[in-house]
């Protein structure tokens, strides 16, 4: 009865020894997924944020882009409007020319006339 009171508890040692064992590796493991999630979320906040540049850089790009579409479209416009007042700028000359004429051509009709009757 000795030996198997013995034997009993050298067997329930032997359970909690390996039952500690056990709890001593799981909690290695556990310290180890700990560690490794913390890096997936070091790794996921360092890829929003490279996603967020990449986003702010494509969108800098774009209006970078916009931007200069709009400078170039201005630049014609602005040069059409030179070349419109430029036109403007001649058709006043004449303008003034041919009203200059119309006078000249009037005052001698007016002398015709004077002279006529």
């Amino acid at each position: 009865m000795d030996s198997f009171i013995i034997m009993y508890f050298a067997l329930n040692l032997l359970i909690l020894s390996g039952y500690s064992v056990l709890i001593i590796i799981f909690y290695k493991k556990r310290k180890g997924l700990i560690n490794d999630y913390k890096q997936l979320l070091i790794l996921k906040e360092w890829y929003e944020k490279v996603s967020e540049e990449a986003n702010h850089s494509y969108i800098i790009e774009s209006v970078e882009k916009r931007g200069h579409e709009v400078i170039n479209q201005l630049n014609k416009l602005n040069d059409n409007f030179i070349e419109i007042q430029e036109k403007q700028k001649k058709l006043q000359e004449e303008q003034q020319k041919l009203h200059s004429n119309l006078l000249e051509e009037h005052k001698l009709l007016n002398q015709y006339f004077e002279n006529y009757t």
